[in-house]
């Protein structure tokens, strides 16, 4: 993968919008952790202790969804962990999945996790919103709602601040479930994310080490030529870790390193085997 020092834009990939956000956050190896995740929520200083001794860079800390009925599902856990994290010199990257039915709470929770800072002054060192809610069952009208949240995000969080889109598989969206999204709207979206986050996924999809580099393969391709000319900076997601061999990592693995991406993680950490962070260790 042969990423850029921390702090430092991706050479010779410049963001969609043409901003100078960094991507720093974005690179390497990740891991994800979601509400869900009772083991790290119980454990948080344990849990980061552990990725860190893992060769983890990024976590992608899951705040809430738009069930939920607060901008933080576990406040003292999200604190420990940023805290924890940064003290190892750690990314925390914080994500939220909105629905879209109701878009004013869903705003205010993104700009609750950009602003957010511990009793410590520790804050998330990016925000990335989660692209998948069919809630609204109208993709127009959905599309609609998405380009002016991401817009008010942009503003509230200002040019300098980096931004991640977490979107459904490419794959999915283009090809085998093209009525899923119709019109997705990929390059305006490029506008205001400095780094598009695939969740590949091909454990749902396929079995074995060569369907899933191939699998994960497809998804970068598709991506790219959804975003062509503008070398959008790549986070590949892939997983899911449960479901997931200690072979088929290594193909994810390999199309990762073959890829023009500038870092990859699976979902969610709890759930990655010593095979699995065997393969995922040359993605440090």
């Amino acid at each position: 993968m042969g990423g850029p020092a921390r702090g430092s834009s991706t050479e010779g990939v410049t963001p969609g919008r043409g901003a100078p956000g960094s991507t720093a956050p974005y690179e390497g190896l990740g891991t994800w952790i979601d509400i869900y995740d009772t083991e790290v929520w119980e454990r948080p200083v344990h849990a980061v202790q552990s990725m860190a001794a893992h060769g983890i860079r990024t976590i992608y800390l899951q705040t809430s969804n738009f069930n939920r009925n607060g901008p933080f599902v576990h406040p003292d856990g999200v604190e420990s962990i940023v805290d924890a994290a940064h003290r190892r010199g750690l990314e925390v990257v914080a994500w939220y999945l909105p629905g879209f039915r109701d878009a004013p709470t869903d705003l205010r929770r993104a700009i609750r996790s950009i602003r957010f800072r511990t009793d410590r002054g520790n804050g998330f060192d990016s925000f990335a919103l989660d692209i998948e809610s069919s809630e609204v069952r109208r993709p127009v009208l959905r599309t609609t709602r998405l380009l002016r949240m991401s817009a008010a995000i942009r503003r509230t969080a200002g040019a300098e601040y980096p931004l991640g889109a977490i979107v459904a598989s490419p794959h999915r969206m283009v090809r085998t479930d093209p009525r899923f999204w119709p019109g997705f709207p990929w390059r305006r979206l490029a506008e205001t994310y400095d780094v598009f986050l695939p969740m590949t996924y091909y454990t749902y999809r396929v079995k074995g080490p060569r369907a899933a580099a191939s699998y994960t393969a497809q998804n970068v391709r598709i991506l790219r030529q959804e975003t062509v000319g503008l070398n959008v900076p790549i986070h590949v997601v892939g997983g899911i870790s449960f479901d997931a061999t200690g072979a088929e990592t290594q193909g994810f693995v390999h199309t990762v390193l073959e890829r023009d991406v500038i870092g990859a993680s699976y979902y969610t950490f709890p759930g990655i085997t010593l095979d699995q962070w065997k393969a995922l260790s040359a993605l440090r």
